[in-house]
Protein backbone atom coordinates (compact mmCIF):
# COMPACT_ATOMS: atom_id res chain seq x y z
CA UNK A 1 0.00 0.00 0.00
CA UNK A 2 1.31 3.51 -0.98
CA UNK A 3 2.11 5.94 1.69
CA UNK A 4 1.62 9.30 1.28
CA UNK A 5 3.00 12.14 2.23
CA UNK A 6 2.90 16.42 2.96
CA UNK A 7 5.33 18.78 2.85
CA UNK A 8 4.68 22.00 5.00
CA UNK A 9 7.09 24.93 3.79
CA UNK A 10 7.13 28.27 5.98
CA UNK A 11 9.22 31.34 6.94
CA UNK A 12 9.03 31.27 10.26
CA UNK A 13 9.95 27.67 11.86
CA UNK A 14 7.97 28.49 15.17
CA UNK A 15 4.58 28.79 13.54
CA UNK A 16 4.49 25.11 12.91
CA UNK A 17 3.87 24.54 16.69
CA UNK A 18 2.55 27.45 17.78
CA UNK A 19 -0.37 27.98 14.63
CA UNK A 20 -0.35 24.41 12.79
CA UNK A 21 -0.08 21.48 15.19
CA UNK A 22 -3.56 20.51 15.30
CA UNK A 23 -3.23 20.64 11.46
CA UNK A 24 -0.16 18.39 11.35
CA UNK A 25 -1.86 15.96 13.53
CA UNK A 26 -4.97 15.55 11.12
CA UNK A 27 -2.49 14.67 8.43
CA UNK A 28 -0.83 12.13 10.30
CA UNK A 29 -3.70 10.49 12.09
CA UNK A 30 -4.98 10.10 8.00
CA UNK A 31 -1.79 8.28 7.11
CA UNK A 32 0.47 11.18 5.76
CA UNK A 33 4.22 11.35 6.70
CA UNK A 34 4.75 15.24 7.34
CA UNK A 35 7.52 17.06 6.19
CA UNK A 36 8.64 20.73 7.91
CA UNK A 37 10.93 23.21 5.28
CA UNK A 38 11.40 25.53 7.71
CA UNK A 39 14.61 28.20 8.85
CA UNK A 40 15.27 27.21 12.56
CA UNK A 41 12.95 26.09 14.51
CA UNK A 42 13.25 26.68 18.69
CA UNK A 43 15.01 23.34 20.30
CA UNK A 44 11.22 22.63 22.46
CA UNK A 45 9.39 23.43 19.65
CA UNK A 46 11.46 20.83 17.07
CA UNK A 47 11.56 18.13 19.67
CA UNK A 48 7.40 17.55 20.26
CA UNK A 49 7.19 17.79 16.36
CA UNK A 50 10.24 15.21 16.02
CA UNK A 51 8.18 13.18 18.70
CA UNK A 52 4.82 13.09 16.35
CA UNK A 53 7.05 11.42 13.73
CA UNK A 54 7.82 15.46 11.78
CA UNK A 55 10.76 14.78 9.34
CA UNK A 56 12.31 18.16 9.95
CA UNK A 57 14.14 20.08 6.96
CA UNK A 58 16.04 23.32 7.51
CA UNK A 59 16.14 25.70 4.46
CA UNK A 60 17.61 28.32 3.41
CA UNK A 61 14.91 31.28 3.80
CA UNK A 62 15.22 35.37 4.65
CA UNK A 63 11.57 36.18 5.35
CA UNK A 64 12.44 39.99 5.52
CA UNK A 65 14.10 40.79 2.41
CA UNK A 66 13.30 41.08 -0.87
CA UNK A 67 16.73 40.44 -2.56
CA UNK A 68 16.43 38.54 -5.72
CA UNK A 69 19.39 36.52 -5.13
CA UNK A 70 18.88 35.59 -1.79
CA UNK A 71 15.16 34.18 -3.40
CA UNK A 72 17.16 32.12 -5.81
CA UNK A 73 18.76 30.53 -3.46
CA UNK A 74 15.80 29.44 -1.13
CA UNK A 75 14.19 28.00 -4.48
CA UNK A 76 17.15 26.47 -5.23
CA UNK A 77 17.79 24.84 -1.96
CA UNK A 78 13.94 23.99 -1.69
CA UNK A 79 13.66 22.56 -4.74
CA UNK A 80 16.13 20.04 -4.44
CA UNK A 81 14.67 19.01 -1.15
CA UNK A 82 10.66 18.67 -2.46
CA UNK A 83 12.58 16.67 -5.36
CA UNK A 84 14.38 14.12 -2.84
CA UNK A 85 11.01 14.09 -0.68
CA UNK A 86 8.59 13.89 -3.69
CA UNK A 87 5.52 14.83 -1.92
CA UNK A 88 2.08 14.33 -2.39
CA UNK A 89 1.16 17.70 -1.53
CA UNK A 90 2.96 20.98 -0.74
CA UNK A 91 1.37 23.23 1.83
CA UNK A 92 2.78 26.61 1.87
CA UNK A 93 2.26 29.59 3.83
CA UNK A 94 3.53 33.00 5.36
CA UNK A 95 3.72 35.47 2.57
CA UNK A 96 7.25 34.73 1.08
CA UNK A 97 6.76 31.13 1.63
CA UNK A 98 4.05 31.13 -0.74
CA UNK A 99 5.51 32.67 -3.50
CA UNK A 100 8.67 30.59 -3.06
CA UNK A 101 6.99 27.44 -2.52
CA UNK A 102 4.39 27.40 -4.91
CA UNK A 103 6.96 27.66 -7.35
CA UNK A 104 9.21 25.31 -6.42
CA UNK A 105 6.47 22.60 -6.18
CA UNK A 106 6.14 23.39 -9.76
CA UNK A 107 10.19 23.53 -10.40
CA UNK A 108 9.99 20.09 -8.78
CA UNK A 109 7.71 18.21 -10.71
CA UNK A 110 4.78 19.99 -11.20
CA UNK A 111 4.03 18.99 -7.74
CA UNK A 112 0.25 19.78 -5.77
CA UNK A 113 0.49 22.80 -4.34
CA UNK A 114 -2.01 24.61 -1.84
CA UNK A 115 -1.66 27.83 -0.41
CA UNK A 116 -2.50 29.39 2.35
CA UNK A 117 -2.95 33.13 3.06
CA UNK A 118 -2.51 33.96 6.63
CA UNK A 119 -2.58 38.13 6.09
CA UNK A 120 -1.35 40.83 4.26
CA UNK A 121 0.96 42.02 6.84
CA UNK A 122 2.59 45.28 4.92
CA UNK A 123 2.50 44.34 1.71
CA UNK A 124 -0.13 46.23 0.28
CA UNK A 125 1.53 49.48 2.39
CA UNK A 126 1.19 52.07 -0.69
CA UNK A 127 2.68 55.25 1.01
CA UNK A 128 6.53 55.48 0.30
CA UNK A 129 8.10 54.76 -3.04
CA UNK A 130 9.93 51.55 -1.46
CA UNK A 131 6.76 50.10 0.00
CA UNK A 132 4.72 51.08 -3.83
CA UNK A 133 8.00 48.96 -5.50
CA UNK A 134 7.39 46.17 -2.65
CA UNK A 135 3.72 46.23 -3.09
CA UNK A 136 4.43 45.52 -7.09
CA UNK A 137 6.71 42.89 -6.68
CA UNK A 138 4.01 41.34 -4.03
CA UNK A 139 1.40 41.26 -6.41
CA UNK A 140 3.63 39.96 -9.26
CA UNK A 141 4.80 37.01 -7.08
CA UNK A 142 1.55 36.37 -5.79
CA UNK A 143 0.05 36.04 -9.08
CA UNK A 144 2.63 33.65 -10.27
CA UNK A 145 2.71 31.43 -7.43
CA UNK A 146 -1.42 31.51 -6.82
CA UNK A 147 -1.52 30.59 -10.64
CA UNK A 148 -0.02 27.58 -9.83
CA UNK A 149 -1.41 26.53 -6.00
CA UNK A 150 -4.37 24.29 -6.88
CA UNK A 151 -5.98 25.63 -4.26
CA UNK A 152 -5.65 29.03 -2.17
CA UNK A 153 -7.33 29.21 1.48
CA UNK A 154 -7.93 32.30 3.17
CA UNK A 155 -8.58 33.38 6.27
CA UNK A 156 -10.51 36.12 6.33
CA UNK A 157 -13.30 37.56 3.69
CA UNK A 158 -11.46 41.11 3.26
CA UNK A 159 -7.73 38.86 2.27
CA UNK A 160 -9.80 36.86 -0.62
CA UNK A 161 -11.58 39.73 -2.42
CA UNK A 162 -8.19 41.69 -2.52
CA UNK A 163 -6.29 39.21 -3.83
CA UNK A 164 -9.28 37.78 -6.36
CA UNK A 165 -9.51 41.92 -7.23
CA UNK A 166 -5.93 42.03 -8.41
CA UNK A 167 -5.74 39.11 -10.55
CA UNK A 168 -3.60 37.45 -7.86
CA UNK A 169 -5.81 34.64 -7.04
CA UNK A 170 -8.74 32.81 -9.11
CA UNK A 171 -12.07 33.28 -7.61
CA UNK A 172 -12.63 28.97 -8.30
CA UNK A 173 -9.79 28.31 -6.59
CA UNK A 174 -10.32 30.22 -3.19
CA UNK A 175 -11.97 28.58 -0.09
CA UNK A 176 -12.29 31.13 3.25
CA UNK A 177 -11.69 29.14 6.20
CA UNK A 178 -12.72 30.70 9.57
CA UNK A 179 -8.72 31.66 10.64
CA UNK A 180 -6.31 28.69 11.86
CA UNK A 181 -9.55 27.45 14.68
CA UNK A 182 -8.18 27.04 18.49
CA UNK A 183 -8.15 24.10 20.27
CA UNK A 184 -11.71 24.34 22.94
CA UNK A 185 -10.19 21.32 25.04
CA UNK A 186 -7.19 23.62 25.88
CA UNK A 187 -8.09 26.70 25.87
CA UNK A 188 -11.02 25.85 27.78
CA UNK A 189 -13.17 28.73 30.52
CA UNK A 190 -11.72 30.05 33.27
CA UNK A 191 -12.97 32.21 36.07
CA UNK A 192 -12.41 36.05 35.01
CA UNK A 193 -10.68 38.26 37.90
CA UNK A 194 -12.66 40.52 40.05
CA UNK A 195 -10.80 43.27 39.14
CA UNK A 196 -10.31 44.82 35.12
CA UNK A 197 -7.34 43.36 34.29
CA UNK A 198 -6.50 44.27 29.94
CA UNK A 199 -4.18 42.27 28.37
CA UNK A 200 -2.05 42.31 24.85
CA UNK A 201 0.15 39.41 23.71
CA UNK A 202 1.81 40.09 21.08
CA UNK A 203 5.09 40.91 19.08
CA UNK A 204 6.86 43.92 19.94
CA UNK A 205 5.50 45.72 16.55
CA UNK A 206 4.12 49.07 15.78
CA UNK A 207 1.47 47.19 13.28
CA UNK A 208 0.28 45.42 16.67
CA UNK A 209 -1.34 48.65 17.77
CA UNK A 210 0.62 48.18 20.98
CA UNK A 211 1.07 51.94 21.50
CA UNK A 212 -2.52 52.88 20.84
CA UNK A 213 -2.75 50.09 23.57
CA UNK A 214 -0.11 51.90 25.87
CA UNK A 215 -2.43 55.17 25.27
CA UNK A 216 -5.46 54.04 25.82
CA UNK A 217 -4.26 52.50 28.58
CA UNK A 218 -2.74 55.92 29.91
CA UNK A 219 -6.28 57.36 29.44
CA UNK A 220 -8.67 53.62 31.22
CA UNK A 221 -6.17 54.55 34.21
CA UNK A 222 -6.89 58.34 34.57
CA UNK A 223 -10.90 56.86 35.18
CA UNK A 224 -10.27 53.63 36.88
CA UNK A 225 -6.69 53.63 38.85
CA UNK A 226 -7.59 49.99 39.79
CA UNK A 227 -7.66 48.84 36.47
CA UNK A 228 -4.13 47.21 34.80
CA UNK A 229 -2.87 46.67 31.96
CA UNK A 230 -0.57 43.53 31.18
CA UNK A 231 1.87 43.06 27.84
CA UNK A 232 3.59 39.54 27.29
CA UNK A 233 5.59 39.82 23.89
CA UNK A 234 8.67 39.41 22.19
CA UNK A 235 11.13 41.51 19.92
CA UNK A 236 11.14 41.07 16.31
CA UNK A 237 13.77 42.32 13.69
CA UNK A 238 11.01 44.04 11.66
CA UNK A 239 10.66 47.54 10.39
CA UNK A 240 8.27 48.61 12.28
CA UNK A 241 9.73 47.62 15.69
CA UNK A 242 9.39 48.49 19.25
CA UNK A 243 12.62 48.49 20.96
CA UNK A 244 11.85 46.55 23.99
CA UNK A 245 14.16 48.70 26.34
CA UNK A 246 11.90 51.08 26.09
CA UNK A 247 8.63 49.39 26.50
CA UNK A 248 10.71 48.13 30.08
CA UNK A 249 11.91 51.17 31.26
CA UNK A 250 9.41 53.82 30.36
CA UNK A 251 6.12 51.84 29.32
CA UNK A 252 5.15 51.55 33.41
CA UNK A 253 5.49 54.97 34.53
CA UNK A 254 4.28 57.05 31.78
CA UNK A 255 1.03 54.73 30.42
CA UNK A 256 0.67 52.13 32.88
CA UNK A 257 1.88 49.29 30.71
CA UNK A 258 3.22 45.96 33.14
CA UNK A 259 5.50 44.07 31.12
CA UNK A 260 6.43 40.30 31.21
CA UNK A 261 8.27 39.35 28.50
CA UNK A 262 7.55 36.46 26.12
CA UNK A 263 5.55 33.71 27.44
CA UNK A 264 5.47 29.99 26.52
CA UNK A 265 2.06 29.38 28.47
CA UNK A 266 -0.60 31.30 26.87
CA UNK A 267 -3.67 29.11 29.02
CA UNK A 268 -2.17 30.20 32.55
CA UNK A 269 -1.46 33.89 31.03
CA UNK A 270 -4.69 34.44 29.70
CA UNK A 271 -6.58 33.15 32.71
CA UNK A 272 -4.86 36.11 34.74
CA UNK A 273 -6.97 38.81 32.26
CA UNK A 274 -10.44 39.62 32.40
CA UNK A 275 -10.12 41.36 28.89
CA UNK A 276 -8.37 40.75 25.92
CA UNK A 277 -7.23 43.86 23.80
CA UNK A 278 -5.35 43.41 20.26
CA UNK A 279 -5.30 46.56 18.32
CA UNK A 280 -3.42 45.57 15.46
CA UNK A 281 -3.79 47.46 12.10
CA UNK A 282 -4.18 43.69 9.79
CA UNK A 283 -4.51 40.41 10.72
CA UNK A 284 -5.30 36.96 8.66
CA UNK A 285 -7.96 35.63 11.89
CA UNK A 286 -5.92 36.85 15.12
CA UNK A 287 -4.92 33.44 16.70
CA UNK A 288 -4.47 34.88 20.36
CA UNK A 289 -8.01 36.47 20.13
CA UNK A 290 -9.62 33.22 19.28
CA UNK A 291 -7.53 31.98 22.34
CA UNK A 292 -8.68 34.40 24.73
CA UNK A 293 -12.40 33.76 23.15
CA UNK A 294 -12.34 30.62 23.66
CA UNK A 295 -10.64 31.04 27.51
CA UNK A 296 -14.26 33.33 27.98
CA UNK A 297 -12.60 36.69 27.71
CA UNK A 298 -14.86 39.52 25.99
CA UNK A 299 -12.86 41.38 23.35
CA UNK A 300 -11.65 44.81 22.47
CA UNK A 301 -9.85 44.53 18.77
CA UNK A 302 -9.83 47.06 15.79
CA UNK A 303 -12.50 47.15 12.80
CA UNK A 304 -9.95 45.83 10.00
CA UNK A 305 -9.41 42.75 7.79
CA UNK A 306 -8.99 39.53 10.16
CA UNK A 307 -9.73 41.39 13.64
CA UNK A 308 -13.22 42.50 12.98
CA UNK A 309 -14.35 38.78 12.17
CA UNK A 310 -13.87 37.71 15.93
CA UNK A 311 -16.18 40.42 17.57
CA UNK A 312 -20.13 40.88 17.45
CA UNK A 313 -20.18 44.56 18.17
CA UNK A 314 -21.67 44.99 21.64
CA UNK A 315 -22.49 41.04 22.16
CA UNK A 316 -18.83 39.86 22.94
CA UNK A 317 -16.55 42.83 23.07
CA UNK A 318 -16.00 45.80 20.96
CA UNK A 319 -14.24 47.15 17.81
CA UNK A 320 -12.56 50.32 17.82
CA UNK A 321 -11.02 52.96 14.68
CA UNK A 322 -7.71 51.45 14.19
CA UNK A 323 -4.90 53.90 15.17
CA UNK A 324 -7.69 55.76 17.59
CA UNK A 325 -6.82 55.27 21.16
CA UNK A 326 -9.08 57.41 22.13
CA UNK A 327 -11.55 55.33 20.46
CA UNK A 328 -9.94 51.99 22.02
CA UNK A 329 -10.25 53.81 25.33
CA UNK A 330 -13.84 53.94 25.13
CA UNK A 331 -14.25 50.47 24.49
CA UNK A 332 -12.53 49.29 27.21
CA UNK A 333 -13.73 51.57 29.42
CA UNK A 334 -17.08 49.88 28.61
CA UNK A 335 -15.88 46.76 30.10
CA UNK A 336 -15.02 48.33 33.39
CA UNK A 337 -18.04 46.72 34.69
CA UNK A 338 -17.85 43.20 35.84
CA UNK A 339 -21.21 42.07 34.60
CA UNK A 340 -20.76 43.26 31.17
CA UNK A 341 -17.43 41.12 31.05
CA UNK A 342 -18.75 38.45 31.94
CA UNK A 343 -21.92 38.21 29.68
CA UNK A 344 -19.65 39.24 27.09
CA UNK A 345 -16.66 36.45 27.96
CA UNK A 346 -19.92 33.71 27.73
CA UNK A 347 -20.56 35.02 24.48
CA UNK A 348 -17.02 35.10 23.27
CA UNK A 349 -17.06 31.42 24.06
CA UNK A 350 -20.34 30.73 22.61
CA UNK A 351 -18.99 31.84 19.10
CA UNK A 352 -15.61 29.93 19.54
CA UNK A 353 -17.99 26.81 19.72
CA UNK A 354 -20.10 27.86 17.04
CA UNK A 355 -17.22 28.86 14.24
CA UNK A 356 -13.51 28.42 15.46
CA UNK A 357 -13.14 25.11 16.74
CA UNK A 358 -9.45 23.88 15.03
CA UNK A 359 -10.97 20.21 14.47
CA UNK A 360 -13.54 22.15 12.62
CA UNK A 361 -11.45 24.00 10.55
CA UNK A 362 -8.66 21.14 9.70
CA UNK A 363 -11.68 19.32 8.47
CA UNK A 364 -12.50 22.01 6.07
CA UNK A 365 -8.64 21.90 4.55
CA UNK A 366 -8.48 17.84 4.13
CA UNK A 367 -12.17 18.18 2.64
CA UNK A 368 -10.83 20.80 0.06
CA UNK A 369 -7.47 18.29 -0.79
CA UNK A 370 -10.43 15.54 -0.95
CA UNK A 371 -8.50 13.63 1.67
CA UNK A 372 -11.54 12.76 3.80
Amino acid sequence: MRSFSVAFICGNGDTLYRFRLELIKSFINKGFTVHALAPEIPEDFLKELLELGVVYHNISFKRKTVNLIDAFTSIIDITKKLRKINPDIVFSYTHKAVVVGSICAFLAGRLRAVSLITGTGHIFDNDTIIQKIKRFIGIVGFKISLSISEIVFFQNPDDLELFCSLGMAKRSRAILLNGSGVDLNKFFPRPLPDSPIFLCMSRLIKSKGLIEYAKAAKIVKSQCNEARFLLYGFPDDHGDSIDENEIKNQWYQEYGIEYFGFTNDPVSTIAKSSVYVLLSYNEGTPRSVLEAMSMGRPIVTTDVPGCRETVSENVNGFLSIHKNPESSARAMIRLLDKDVREKMGQQSRKLCEEKYDVHSVNHEILSALKII
